[in-house]
């Protein structure tokens, strides 16, 4: 006598969706890291900051890091990012008045960083690591926004000519800035900003 194979259950919807392996990430474990990256940041520079500083800042180990950022360079920029607050620009309807406004919120915090050697290393970094030169590029993209709002927006008044190529009004505005920031060390203040102003304009 044939003895028929028992049917098969088809699985339940539960156990038919496919799963990650390994935990989810913890928000506030991530939190913990970047705010303990800023942190050190702030005392000592990027010089002073390693993944090993970060986990015994952060109470985590360096595997639960690494998990997360492929490289220190990787975690500074996020952490950059989550501490950066957007600069709003009100439109004024006048755009020198509104590009004096964004640079002033600029010079501020350029007074308020300690963390002045983070974007040199961020740049070196760049130069040999496709992944950190993605992130610093979209991090570049976001920090740019406001001006190109500024600029976006004086071009829909009439106060800038349509065919002013705004991408490259933008590194005109910002070049002088970081020329002086990252390579002479010169001062940037008002007076600075006014005189960069009246030649661009």
């Amino acid at each position: 006598m044939t003895r028929t194979a028992p049917a098969q259950l088809a699985p339940s919807n539960d156990t038919a969706v496919s799963r990650k392996p390994g935990r989810p990430r913890d928000a506030r474990c991530d939190q913990a890291i970047l705010t303990a990256t800023l942190d050190i940041l702030r005392e000592g520079g990027v010089v002073g900051l390693s993944i090993d500083a970060v986990a015994a800042r952060a109470g985590v180990g360096k595997a639960t890091i690494y998990r997360r950022w492929s490289s220190k360079e990787a975690l500074v920029l996020e952490a950059l990012q989550a501490d950066t607050e957007p600069i709003e620009v009100p439109d004024y309807g006048n755009l020198r008045r509104e590009l004096e406004t964004y640079f002033d919120q600029i010079i501020d915090r350029f007074a308020t960083s300690g963390s002045s050697d983070v974007l040199p290393h961020l740049i070196e970094a760049a130069c040999y690591d496709s992944e950190v030169r993605v992130s610093l590029d979209e991090y570049i993209k976001q920090r740019q926004k406001p001006l190109q709002a500024i600029l976006r927006r004086a071009s829909q008044r009439g106060d800038l000519s349509p065919d002013v190529d705004r991408n490259v009004m933008v590194e005109v505005l910002v070049g002088p800035v970081m020329y002086r920031r990252l390579l002479t060390g010169g001062r940037i203040d008002r007076a600075f900003v006014r005189k960069l102003l009246d030649l661009v304009l």
